[in-house]
């Protein structure tokens, strides 16, 4: 019997000492793959010591990324030593990769960074040479540099070569200067986005005409654009415009955006004194308005309120057939001035869902919320995002309402009648973050609204409130929302801890 424990033994023990773990005895491609989706090449590149198998195959690995955004506290005063160091390291590393095609080729450097001239152009040739499909040339402003000055920086001059490609399909670039001498042809590309970029209305309609199948298009902070014609792009589906701010301050000046075939438009960020004038968005299905206008330093307040209505309840007049429309806090803050002028907007029988962000439930958006409501005829879904990081300066004082302003239980039912057709439709009501912010007045003000729906709202099918906490008074007011009776027989109220999207 001992001998048979010994023959045992003897016959495991090879077994345990030449098993191999699990990710070295997958083949090189799979292994490629799975470092492709490292954030960095450098961290690839470290693999390359784990074995004299793995010393190489970094090298083709389909992905190449440097994300080198953040210069070093370390090289605060020294921006030249630290770009020179960084450049012969991205070097080395692309003269020693062997893959004769790339997937997707990433730069992120800081703007202080982008002056690196011919060393960019030779990397951008690399990657174009081995027909990368998804490009980025991302600079960022460094938060470590206190004296930079964005209004200065023109950017990375992108090299006329780049501007003729069969293969790129996605590119991103930001602080890039596009100055083409001659047509763009970017056969194959589906998305671009565009940032901090000085783009005339020339180059842009050139870019614009050498790309037959874009399907998405961002542009943000491209501050010289004044018409955007998206006609003839019948593959463009997406359009987002945020934070067209201008760096030399025009008084008034207008951004034109005609386009009949996009689905998704969304209009953010801080304008200055622009205007966006839509034209011809018959075929929307989403529209986001999430944007500031600021008030001219000599501006009358009462001719700003009348400009910012205008702009709003002409936005909202040209997305009015989306089905799905989100407004941010400033817009909505605008539409509750219309209350003071009795202006009302025009109805939409296409919009079914609603999304609203505000940072209370106070008065500057409650007659807004009001007015959106009722020109929302056949709305199934409203959902409203309470968030307190929202940085919108208040549109008007308390002082633009008088004392019996309460926006109660009589506010709402003396809105019932306009409701009408809201309350026969609507299916789905929403409320996020409610218990991480809203305390008192405010707090009473959500739940006497939702108790309005709840006792109006016919084919009501659901009501979900999301929050991090449950405080106590959330939980009293909530005890009384529960006990509110319901029109809709199928009505169910729950509380969630977080929004699922």
């Amino acid at each position: 019997m001992v001998g048979a424990k010994k023959k045992n033994a003897a016959t495991k023990q090879p077994t345990s000492n030449t098993k191999e773990d699990r990710i070295s005895s997958l083949p090189d491609e799979i292994i490629c793959h799975i470092l492709s989706f490292l954030p960095s090449t450098l961290q690839a590149v470290r693999t390359s010591v784990l074995s004299k198998r793995w010393r190489l195959l970094w090298t083709y690995v389909p992905n190449i990324t440097f994300p080198l955004k953040f210069v070093p506290l370390i090289f605060y005063y020294d921006l030249k030593e630290y770009s020179e160091r960084e450049a012969r390291l991205i070097d080395k590393t692309l003269k020693t990769y062997s893959s004769s095609k790339i997937k997707k080729f990433c730069i992120q450097f800081s703007a202080d960074l982008i002056d690196l001239g011919p060393r960019m152009d030779s990397w951008v040739q690399f990657a174009v040479g081995r027909d990368v499909e998804d490009l980025t040339l991302e600079f960022s402003l460094n938060n470590t540099i206190r004296g930079f000055d964005i209004a200065k920086c023109y950017g990375y001059s992108l090299p006329q070569f780049f501007y003729h490609n069969s293969w790129l399909r996605n590119l991103k670039a930001d602080f890039c200067q596009f100055v083409p001498d001659g047509r763009v042809s970017w056969s194959s590309l589906k998305d671009l986005s565009i940032g901090h970029d000085t783009l005339t209305d020339e180059v842009m309609q050139n870019i614009l005409d050498g790309t037959p199948v874009l399907q998405s298009l961002k542009l943000l902070s491209c501050n010289r654009i004044h018409r955007l014609d998206l006609s003839l792009n019948s593959h463009l589906k997406k359009l987002v415009m945020h934070e067209a701010v201008a760096y030399v301050k025009e008084d008034d000046t207008v951004v034109e955006i005609a386009g009949p075939h996009l689905q998704v438009l969304e209009i953010m960020g801080f304008w200055f004194k622009k205007k966006c004038r839509l034209m011809n968005m018959s075929s929307l299905i989403r529209a986001t308005l999430d944007f500031e206008v600021e008030r001219g330093l000599h501006e009358k307040r009462n001719d700003f309120l009348e400009k910012s209505r205008n702009i709003v309840e002409e936005c909202l007049d040209n997305v009015h057939h989306a089905r799905e429309l989100k407004l941010g806090s400033w817009c909505i803050q605008v539409l509750s001035t219309s209350r003071m002028v009795n202006v009302l907007l025009s109805p939409s029988l296409s919009r079914k869902c609603l999304i609203l962000d505000v940072d209370s439930f106070s008065n500057q958006y409650i007659p807004g919320i009001a007015s959106l409501l009722c020109c929302s005829y056949n709305l199934h879904e409203l959902v409203i995002n309470i968030c307190p990081d929202i940085t919108c300066k208040e549109f008007y004082a308390d002082s633009d309402f008088s004392n019996s302003d309460d926006f109660g239980e009589n506010y709402w039912k003396s809105q019932k009648i306009i409701f009408s057709h809201l309350l026969l439709n609507l299916k789905t009501v929403k409320i996020s973050k409610l218990m991480k912010r809203e305390r008192g007045c405010s707090l009473e003000r959500v739940f006497t609204f939702l108790g309005f729906l709840l006792k109006n709202a016919s084919v009501l099918e659901k009501m979900v409130l999301y929050g991090s906490r449950l405080g106590r008074d959330v939980l009293f007011v909530a005890s009384k929302l529960l006990s509110i009776p319901r029109r809709s027989p199928h009505a169910v109220v729950l509380f969630q801890k977080k929004l699922m999207t």
